[in-house]
């Protein structure tokens, strides 16, 4: 697959970048490659690979999940901007 201009503008647009013809030009050729090698790699037999192997030989450390309240509310609120009530106070972000 290659991005021709439309496809690039496009990407730029949902973006938000705003580019001149330089970096349009330097993105077209960027992505083009990027989608030529995701083909390559798609043409790769992987039939008879574990979807999960690894070719480091190591196994997998677990340790026990344990919940831990270490810091009290006061000691997380020293560090907060702003608080209320003891919770944090963020900006709205939904209408």
């Amino acid at each position: 697959m290659e991005f021709d201009k439309n496809s690039t503008l496009k990407l730029a647009k949902l973006a938000r970048l705003s580019l001149n013809a330089e970096q349009l030009n330097s993105l077209e050729k960027d992505l083009t490659s990027i989608v030529s090698f995701i083909d390559q790699l798609k043409e790769i037999n992987t039939e008879k690979i574990d979807p999960t192997s690894n070719s480091l030989d190591q196994d997998l450390i677990l340790r026990e999940d344990v919940a831990e309240n270490k810091l009290s509310n006061e000691d997380l609120l020293k560090n907060v901007p702003e608080s209320e009530l003891g919770f944090f106070v963020v900006p709205k972000v939904i209408e």
